[in-house]
């Protein structure tokens, strides 16, 4: 490893639940999110550590830190799947 770079460190279990709970609170403390919540947590965590060891190139995470606000459009990712038509004679 040459002097300059930088070690790469995975986040611990509280720095993650530090930061979970941060997107929580920014998204209006929703019920039954807490994975979703800690899944982007470590992503991001993990994202920007490896980019500070120049691991990889800093780029934006594929979800946004916060919910969209109520009543605008949602990537296709996060819209629910479309039910199958039922059949019809």
């Amino acid at each position: 490893m040459a002097k300059n770079e930088k070690s790469y460190r995975n986040p611990t279990h509280d720095e993650i639940a530090a930061f979970a709970q941060r997107i929580y609170e920014k998204e209006g403390r929703p019920q039954g999110k807490a994975m979703d919540h800690w899944l982007q947590a470590e992503a991001q965590l993990i994202a920007e550590r490896k980019a500070q060891a120049g691991q990889l190139p800093a780029q934006t995470p594929a979800k946004p830190a916060v919910a969209a606000p109520q009543g605008t459009q949602t990537a296709r990712w996060q819209q629910p799947a479309k039910q199958p038509a039922l059949h019809q004679n």
